[in-house]
């Protein structure tokens, strides 16, 4: 008996390794893939990725191009690429590396990328049919929003006929009186008032509360009964949070972020705005 216990003891343990595993498997969650949505490709794929935050899918094609799409299936752009490249890396929601195994070399590439920014009811500066649209995410709280208002109007009032400013809101969380001031903003559009309260409201940019918004709307002519009546319409809370959510849906992140005919603006100086006006207006000239 004492020479087999080593023998029981090693098939008691392998019996209860066994039964241990056994019930470990049937406890264990199953994995169901429900395929969401089948995007067709123009050419068969080579190498697929999508950004960190999930926006764009890039498709390194057999034709030498990266196609861009949302995640949604929409086909934004190809651009065209060397025939030695195959493999892409997103660095960022507007560049990529390509990487070519033959060459043994990585290039940094630069996208950019149009939008396409819905103006819808926003307020507007210039012609409506202004072949150049300035669109501006901005924030009536936001230091930096103040110091670019001057740039914005004047890249606009250096093409009066050919440009059109739109104002977004795009209120931060931080800034506590920066969503009223912008559904005071549109308030003030039903009275066609939204630039004069526009340029007080950046004029006082870090004194605002809702007696000073009230304050400014009333400097700036405002029919005061029906402008508090307006305020508390939730129809223009539902506008702002529309504009938070398009602009998010094109890659806003902070403000004031600015687009010129949905290509953003990476450098806030007038001379680069100044210049993505003037291209646009070559391109359509062209």
């Amino acid at each position: 008996m004492k020479g087999s216990s080593p023998m029981i003891s090693v098939r008691s343990l392998l019996t209860t390794l066994i039964l241990f595993c056994l019930s470990s498997l049937a406890g264990a969650a199953t994995v169901d893939i429900q395929p969401l949505k089948s995007i067709p490709l123009g050419s068969t794929p080579q190498d697929v990725v999508a950004t960190a935050d999930g926006k764009r899918i890039y498709v390194l094609t057999s034709a030498s191009q990266v196609e861009v799409y949302t995640t949604a299936g929409q086909l934004i752009g190809a651009i065209p690429v060397d025939k030695t490249i195959d493999g892409i890396i997103p660095q960022g929601p507007d560049r990529l590396l390509l990487k070519s195994s033959s060459t043994n070399s990585l290039t940094l590439a630069h996208l950019e990328i149009s939008e396409d920014i819905e103006v819808g009811s926003a307020s507007t500066l210039g012609p409506v049919d202004a072949p150049v649209t300035i669109v501006v995410f901005d924030d009536f709280e936001c230091p930096y929003c103040a110091k670019a208002v001057p740039l914005l109007k004047k890249a606009q009032q250096a093409h009066p006929e050919m440009s059109r400013l739109v104002y977004k809101n795009f209120p931060l969380k931080m800034h506590r009186n920066a969503e009223l001031a912008a559904i005071a903003g549109l308030a003030a559009e039903r009275q066609d008032k939204f630039w004069p309260l526009h340029d007080l409201l950046f004029e006082h940019f870090n004194k605002l509360n809702p007696q000073k918004i009230n304050a400014l709307a009333l400097q700036a002519g405002l029919d005061m009964p029906r402008f508090k009546q307006d305020l508390k319409d939730p129809a223009l809370k539902r506008q702002v949070q529309d504009d938070i959510r398009q602009g998010r849906d094109v890659g806003v992140r902070g403000t004031p972020t600015i687009f010129v005919n949905g290509r953003r603006l990476n450098e806030r100086s007038f001379a680069e705005l100044d210049r993505m006006i003037k291209e646009e207006l070559n391109r359509i000239n062209r």
